[in-house]
């Protein structure tokens, strides 16, 4: 899924401070949340899914594993179930 396709789930993260799987977000990745938000030139790069944690974010902002919890364990295989 591209990152235009997740917008409201990125939204929903930053506001409520939590992955969709209801861990907190740390400071650094609330900062990558808005990081993705304001970036509208790559809206149409891949989002991309912590397999730990559950944060979803862009692929471009997560080059070392994620950035909530540090995870290597990354997919960017979305499905309709990963977002709202």
């Amino acid at each position: 899924m591209k990152i235009s396709e997740v917008i409201k789930i990125l939204m929903a993260e930053q506001l409520f401070k939590r992955t969709p799987k209801g861990r907190k977000l740390t400071e650094f990745a609330i900062e990558n949340i808005v990081a993705a938000l304001e970036d509208k030139k790559n809206y149409d790069q891949q989002a991309i899914k912590c397999m730990n944690c559950g944060l979803i974010t862009s692929s471009l902002l997560v080059p070392e594993g994620c950035n909530n919890c540090g995870s290597k364990d990354l997919t960017t295989e979305l499905t309709q179930q990963d977002i709202l």
